[in-house]
């Protein structure tokens, strides 16, 4: 139980944090026919808990996430399916069987000239450090 309480408080604690930065998308995704997408609005989201449930709400869009079904979180720097010459980078907030919940990108990374902004690099890495590369239920 400890193990997931403290899971629980640095998922809400990450999530106020990305909540606050420009350029994050939030993907929810239920298996290979449904995908949902949105982007964060910084300075208009909430971040609130209530029991297992955690909810994510901004005035256009909000998503529930069942706190207790989040074995693990991981921070992820892989080539960009969508371009390979291109790095991308996300926090998963994943179940059992490493099933992504909830999976939280961090777009515009590159500039207009296809440069990756040592900025945003640096607050993702950041936070990676802060919380850990992987952080899992079982092992805390």
């Amino acid at each position: 139980m400890v193990g997931a309480q403290k899971l629980n408080e640095t998922i809400v604690s990450l999530l106020r944090e990305v909540t606050q930065l420009a350029g994050v998308l939030f993907v929810v995704e239920k298996g290979p026919q449904a995908v949902v997408e949105s982007w964060v609005s910084p300075g208009n989201m909430n971040v609130t808990v209530q029991g297992d449930w955690l909810a994510v709400e901004s005035e256009p869009w909000h998503c529930h996430l069942d706190l207790a079904a989040v074995e693990e979180i991981r921070f992820v720097e892989e080539p960009d399916v969508h371009d390979l010459k291109r790095q991308a980078f996300s926090i998963r907030l994943l179940g059992r069987n490493g099933d992504p919940l909830l999976m939280i990108f961090f777009g515009k990374m590159y500039d207009d000239s296809g440069a990756l902004v040592s900025e945003k690099v640096a607050c993702f890495r950041a936070l990676r450090e802060q919380y850990g590369l992987s952080v899992k239920k079982s092992e805390i």
